[in-house]
């Protein structure tokens, strides 16, 4: 079902690696006629050569010191600047990154916009979560070489960045449990109305 919004909208489907979010974000925006922007997709190349450029491993992201703290800022300001570009075209669009280590950081979506340029469009995040079990299960079942670190570390991943809390301003945010059939229609109904 294409939406047909007065005005477009932004949708930031966020979570923890192996929480299905990328699954979720993919089917919301193939269903609603959203454009999909893709942190990996957009920003993974870049990210591999800045962190070989700099003799660091890609595939320990989360414990990089440098990569939190140089990469990462540019891969999310470029995500943002990509999807302002999307939005002045009057295009809405559903962004698919975990934000982990911006979560917890109330303003960060908010400031992220407004130093992206974003046009006045209707802003929601939602927030993807699957139990520990079934998170672990599906990185082990994906295997990715940059799960490897979070596998072999889980009991110090899982609590660091298992349970993360959105608590972002200035959206909309809403949760969906992502172990089982996740309820996309509500989501797709929320996004209509624009709330």
């Amino acid at each position: 079902m294409k939406l047909e919004a007065e005005r477009p909208f932004a949708l930031a489907v966020v979570g923890a690696a192996g929480s299905g979010k990328s699954t979720i974000a993919m089917e919301l925006a193939r269903q609603s006629g959203a454009v999909y922007l893709d942190k990996d997709s957009l920003a993974g190349p870049l990210v591999e050569a800045a962190m070989s450029a700099q003799g660091q491993s890609a595939d320990e992201r989360e414990s990089n010191t440098y990569y939190r703290e140089r990469v990462m800022p540019a891969e999310y300001r470029a995500i943002f600047a990509v999807a302002a570009d999307n939005l002045w075209l009057g295009r809405s669009l559903v962004i698919d990154a975990p934000f982990a280590a911006y979560l917890r950081v109330p303003e960060f979506f908010d400031q992220s916009t407004r130093l992206a340029g974003w046009p006045d469009v209707d802003r929601f995040a939602l927030h993807v979560f699957a139990s520990e079990a079934e998170t672990q299960r599906r990185l082990e079942a994906r295997g990715l070489p940059r799960d490897r670190a979070k596998l072999d570390n889980w009991s110090e991943f899982w609590p660091q960045w298992g349970r993360l809390e959105l608590t972002w301003s200035g959206v909309t945010t809403f949760r969906l449990e992502n172990d089982s059939s996740p309820d996309l229609q509500s989501v797709l109904e929320q996004l209509s109305r624009g709330i």
